[in-house]
């Protein structure tokens, strides 16, 4: 599963670069999305060492930072826990 990547555009028409590769240790965290500051291509990073619903959830996580940016981390992670829970139902 590592070293996968895609991109997307935000609605703002931001370019993100999404990467199954861990953050920084320094960053202390499964996942994150860099501030769309000034720079053509954003970057977001997912550990892919964690468990498949756990990287779908991060995923979902930082994804959402891209399209909500400035929203608090507790709305993003209720958003991303919900969301994921149901796929995991649906099969998906």
């Amino acid at each position: 599963m590592a070293n996968k990547q895609v991109t997307f555009k935000n609605y703002e028409g931001q370019k993100y670069e999404v990467k199954l590769r861990k953050p920084r240790k320094e960053v202390m965290a499964v996942g994150i999305c860099y501030p769309p500051e000034n720079i053509k291509i954003a970057k977001i990073l997912v550990n892919p060492h964690q468990s498949e619903d756990d990287v779908r959830e991060t995923i979902i996580h930082e994804i959402s930072h891209a399209f909500f940016w400035g929203t608090s981390e507790e709305k993003i992670n209720y958003f991303a826990e919900t969301l994921s829970q149901i796929l995991k139902k649906l099969g998906s």
